[in-house]
């Protein structure tokens, strides 16, 4: 969430290794030291909106800007941004300012596409549901196993999708979302057992 501490990162990166070519943001809605409680929009306060923007929208915006010039010296770049589909597509009640800022994401994704898609570099998001890593609360592996593939995904799962967004293979794909939620989000009547 620092931008000094961001533009450290990727000088001590390009010392080391060359340019940054591929940049895969995936900041999550868990921070080591810090609690957000969940709670509706206008129960948060100021401190809690400002770490969602920060986390979330904030560390994604400092490293695309620190990454787009090495990007454009080369005239290749691809950018991978990790949001969710909880803010474009659905919500979670309590979640707002997670979901304000991860529906902000989709937003600088097509901006970056639009805007740097011509001098090689291509932006574009995975959006994922309910994925079981070890933060996963009890109750969010419960909804993995509702979704119509009958289980929360994986990490890996996640991970493949972004490695084909970052791949020369996807040199055509450009400002896409991407969702990884097992198919989630195409079900309308949740818990209503059908017609």
């Amino acid at each position: 969430t620092d931008p000094a501490q961001v533009q450290g990162l990727f000088a001590a990166i390009a010392a080391q290794l060359g340019p940054v070519a591929v940049l895969i943001n995936n900041a999550g809605m868990v921070q080591s030291g810090k609690s957000v409680k969940r709670a509706k929009l206008g129960a948060l306060s100021d401190a809690d909106w400002a770490h969602h923007m920060a986390l979330n929208i904030g560390v994604t915006f400092h490293c695309i800007r620190a990454a787009l010039p090495a990007m454009q010296a080369a005239r290749y770049g691809r950018i991978v941004n990790i949001g969710s589909v909880t803010g474009p597509l659905v919500t979670i009640d309590g979640s707002s300012g997670y979901a304000t800022a991860k529906a902000a994401i989709g937003g600088m994704t097509r901006s970056v596409a639009l805007e740097y898609g011509a001098e090689g570099i291509t932006c574009n998001a995975v959006l994922p549901g309910w994925i079981q890593t070890e933060s996963s609360s009890a109750k969010e592996i419960r909804a993995g196993r509702a979704t119509p593939v009958g289980r929360a995904g994986t990490p890996d799962e996640v991970a493949a999708c972004a490695v084909f967004l970052a791949s020369h293979g996807a040199s055509y794909v450009n400002g896409a979302m991407l969702v990884v939620d097992g198919g989630n989000t195409l079900v309308e009547m949740k818990g209503a057992g059908g017609f």
